[in-house]
């Protein structure tokens, strides 16, 4: 708490079996909180909610914002924690546009704002019965503690006494979490608990100091158990003696469920079926809910309440409308109760709690909670009310607890009619879940479906969820077999359905069973112009994909038509098409494909799924990586990969990163993260193994390792051919190769593959691709060629956006000068090269370009890395927004950042640009320095 005070979140998790003390330090916490000045929010999981969305976010902060200013309320959620008010709303709109990642994100924010003013404290007690939804919300949480002043205080129980849960593994044991294990009692402090307890009952104090050890033997030194077994041995007044050690060990382990039993037997008659009531409804269950569920008129039901929580076996709480709440003391005192209750029992009372919830216009996610519980009867109303929670659950961004909804639906069963469209929604959540299990849903949709619209709509979500489990074929049999069968008239079907089909080679390149044909069609449709339509701009990216891959510069104008600003406001089913686009025009050096990316990932924050920011992000991290920018294109592959587990993406985001690596000088890093692409070695000539194989080339390379790296070069080259390619913008096999080769000595066939790279590149005539094709063929010619060559090359690249290849250009131009006697020109240009690239941060260029110096006795002629121009695009995106007058908490949700991040950017402007304050930054006219960058 003190670390948080000073504005920097810290996390302590507290685990140990039930009954330890984990609650007792809970409240501490929450004592200590309040007296120095914290707010505090506070959950509690439940067994019985633990399928109710975003249950503990709830609990959280719905009393935090029902306590502000409405004013106050009214700021913060308009801002971007109104994201997060989805959750929070008792009734959603079905077709709501949150999505997983932007209801987090939003979350995150309302967080930060509430404790803007004030520190915060976070407590989760029974966090291992907290729903899925608020644990993915704490595990975000979790790493950016350390930006705002909240502190998060969790309890569990052990590990393995629950169900499996990563997210909760991952936010106990990532940082900043501390683990704090309270320990079982010593003998000599159970011996001190167990004489109070027996002088608080007015019963003799045990002396006997076997009696002592056997109750401490008996419940594992467990405060809860001892007070429990002392309770039970008091009440049927055993005296403490070695006589009654028996009595002690059978009683032990179960002192909860014989105390609750005994109670149970002694108490008013109506005390039994009211605690039964409240064990069914659950914590905070109402009076009168619980009266009628018991059989009782209320004013019994309060009688009975009132002596069950005599009997330390329930909690009473008056509401604000005076309307008690009832909840158990501990969980195990519910868990001795509801374990007595009869299966057919349990049934009719998780009906009869589902009736009066529905009838008192609860929420319907509430009333779901208590159908979960009832077992299978055919009853359509179940169906419907489940079917509606699992829409309203969507709405939230849950599709997980969706799943779980539709599927107890389909087990009710429901009837005939409906049976189709419930398992399409079923299927289709699942896609956001399981594909596995989509796949088995969505099937028996297909097979379901007669001859309609709706059977090809099935279609194109189950051949998603098969290419996504890597089984293309099936997925392109799947949807040829939907082409064949839709309407003529149904233009948008058409579009989608061939957009899809295309795709299928660019996902299964090496697959020359499934190519022949579909190639056939690329060919018939690019000749007409799609519509504007959604499906019509897909078609268009996935042409483009085809054509960058074969290297037909035809691909750059299709991909700028599909996506021009009006881009469809949701992409999340069709990202997969519009990425073909992008990679067409990242492979092109155009500009306007990182005003898509960051529209895109924009749109992933603020309405979309984690699939659809892992997309964008993987795909920006590549232009990044194109234009030279390694520290943004880090940034946004680390952010990728931290968001979800990436799946596909892996064989596009792992060679990324693992290229920003090498060039960093990262050489371990870069072969673990190769590694965690999961491809083997050797691998497999099917799938997008192409960029993992170029990586593994480059990287074996720099190593030192060449003759595996001219292998790792070919069979690149082999992968990638094998999908048609031939565009060097993509995959540089040959001039990777023809490296390799010069290192073996092997320069005639090196050239040989470097004049065939230039020539292909030329075609394509991307300036990074053939930049780099002529800066190599240039190093590896022979007499006075080099130096034309390479000219070439720092001519073509000079105004490009492809900075790092052009320091890598005026490297090998000043090399190659100061070879052949031009020494202030050589001067110049490695001079140039070596500020382009420690502004990159690019270490083996930056060694190689002092190495050359060193040689060559030049000093190089060293500019101030200085003024606007000398800005990172991070930096460049802060300092606009910086001078249009938007605070830091303001750049950092416009950006998706924390605001420590935009600190860390400003302080950097600062000093580049030379000022100490927001007033001068806005004064500053545009400079130039020594590395002038294009647009």
């Amino acid at each position: 708490m003190d670390a948080t005070l000073g504005g920097h979140g810290e996390a302590v998790m507290i685990e140990g079996a039930p009954g330890i003390g984990k609650t007792s330090l809970l409240a501490e916490a929450k004592r200590l909180a309040v007296s120095t000045g914290f707010q505090v929010a506070s959950a509690r999981g439940s067994e019985l909610e633990s399928d109710f969305p975003f249950g503990v976010v709830r609990q959280l902060f719905e009393p935090l914002l029902a306590r502000m200013a409405a004013e106050d309320r009214q700021r913060i959620l308009s801002g971007t924690a109104g994201q997060a008010a989805i959750v929070l709303k008792k009734v959603v709109p079905e077709h709501s546009l949150g999505g997983d990642f932007s209801i987090f994100h939003g979350l995150y924010w309302l967080t930060a704002d509430i404790c803007e003013k004030q520190p915060l404290v976070i407590t989760v007690d029974d966090m291992h019965w907290a729903d899925s939804d608020s644990l993915k919300f704490l595990s975000y949480l979790m790493p950016r503690l350390e930006d705002i002043p909240t502190c998060v205080v969790g309890t569990l129980r052990q590990f393995g006494e629950y169900g499996q849960s990563n997210t909760l593994d991952q936010i106990v044991t990532a940082p900043p979490a501390v683990l704090v294990f309270p320990s079982k009692l010593s003998a000599e402090a159970s011996a001190s608990l167990i004489i109070s307890e027996f002088a608080k009952s007015g019963s003799p104090e045990p002396e006997d100091e076997d009696f002592l050890a056997a109750c401490w033997s008996a419940t594992g030194g467990n405060p809860l158990l001892l007070k429990e077994l002392t309770e039970a041995l008091t009440t049927e007044h055993v005296e403490p003696t070695a006589a009654h050690i028996p009595q002690v060990y059978a009683l032990g382990p179960r002192a909860i469920a014989r105390r609750v039993a005994m109670w149970m037997r002694r108490l008013p008659q109506g005390c039994a079926p009211l605690a039964r009531a409240i064990a069914v409804l659950g914590d905070g269950a109402g009076l009168s809910h619980a009266a009628e569920l018991a059989g009782l008129d209320r004013d019994d039901a309060m009688q009975a309440a009132k002596s069950l929580e005599h009997a330390r076996i329930l909690y009473i709480v008056p509401s604000d409308e005076m309307k008690p709440r009832m909840g158990f003391v501990h969980p195990l005192v519910r868990a001795a109760v509801y374990e007595e209750i009869a299966p057919a029992d349990s049934h009719r009372a998780h009906k009869t709690a589902a009736r009066l919830l529905r009838d008192s216009q609860a929420e319907i996610e509430k009333v779901a909670l208590h159908l979960l519980r009832t077992l299978p009867s055919g009853d359509a109303a179940t169906v419907t009310m489940l079917w509606s929670a699992a829409r309203s659950a969507l709405a939230r961004g849950s599709p997980e607890t969706a799943a779980k909804y539709l599927r107890r639906a389909l087990a009710e069963p429901p009837p005939t009619g409906d049976r189709l469209d419930l398992l399409f929604d079923l299927g289709n959540a699942m896609r956001r879940v399981d594909s596995a299990a989509a796949v088995q849903y969505l099937s028996e949709a297909h097979e379901l479906a007669g001859p309609s619209r709706q059977r090809v709509e099935i279609a194109l979500s189950l051949g998603d969820a098969l290419l996504a489990l890597r089984r293309s074929e099936e997925a392109l049999a799947v949807w040829q077999q939907a082409l064949a069968r839709t309407a003529p008239e149904d233009t948008e079907l058409l579009y989608q359905l061939n957009a899809c089909i295309l795709s299928i080679p660019l996902y299964e390149p090496g697959r020359p069973d499934l190519r022949q044909d579909i190639l056939g069609r690329v060919a018939e449709l690019r000749s007409p112009k799609p519509s504007e339509s959604i499906g019509g701009r897909y078609l268009d990216c996935v042409i483009a994909g085809h054509d960058t891959v074969i290297g037909d510069p035809r691909a750059v104008v299709r991909a700028q038509r599909a996506l021009h600003e009006d881009t469809p406001a949701r992409p999340s089913d069709g990202q997969s098409s519009l990425s073909f686009g992008w990679l067409a025009l990242i492979s092109a050096d155009r500009k306007e494909v990182l005003a898509s990316l960051d529209a895109a990932v924009e749109q992933a924050h603020r309405q979309g799924s984690v699939n659809d920011l892992t997309g964008a992000l993987t795909y920006r991290a590549m232009a990044w990586l194109y234009r030279g920018s390694l520290e943004e294109a880090a940034a946004d592959a680390m952010h990728a990969v931290e968001t979800s587990s990436p799946g596909l993406h892996r064989l596009v985001l792992g060679p990324v990163q693992a290229e920003v690596q090498i060039e960093q000088g990262a050489l371990s890093r870069a072969q673990a993260t190769l590694e965690w692409t999961g491809v083997p070695d050797p691998a497999p000539l099917t799938g997008l193994m192409y960029y993992v194989l170029y990586s593994r080339s480059h990287l074996l390379r720099v190593q030192g390792r060449t003759t595996e790296a001219f292998h790792a070069a070919l069979t690149a080259g082999q992968s990638f051919s094998a999908a048609g390619g031939d565009n060097p913008a993509l995959v540089p096999w040959r001039s990777e190769a023809a490296l390799c080769l010069h290192l073996l000595g092997r320069d005639e066939e090196a050239r040989a593959l470097a004049d065939a790279e230039l020539k292909l590149a030329r075609y394509w005539s991307a300036p990074r691709a053939l930049g780099r094709a002529l800066r190599i063929a240039g190093t590896l010619s022979e007499g006075d060629a080099d130096v034309g060559l390479l000219r070439e090359a720092v001519t073509r690249l000079k105004g490009s956006p492809a900075r790092l290849e052009y320091a890598k250009a005026l490297a090998d131009y000043g090399a190659a000068l100061r070879r052949h006697g031009v020494r202030n020109q050589a001067r110049t240009s490695l001079s140039d090269a070596l500020d382009i690239a420690e502004a990159r941060s690019a270490a083996p260029l930056v060694q190689q370009i002092q190495d050359e110096l060193h040689a060559a006795g030049i000093r190089p002629r060293r500019h101030a890395v200085t003024g606007l121009h000398s800005l990172t695009p991070s930096e460049h995106r802060v300092y606009d927004l910086a001078v249009a007058g938007r605070t830091n908490r303001e750049i950092a949700q416009q950006l998706f950042v924390t605001a420590k991040t935009v600190e860390a950017h400003l302080s950097n402007v600062y000093r580049k640009v030379g000022v100490t304050s927001r007033r001068q930054l806005s004064g500053l006219s545009e400079q130039t320095d020594a590395t002038e960058e294009p647009e």
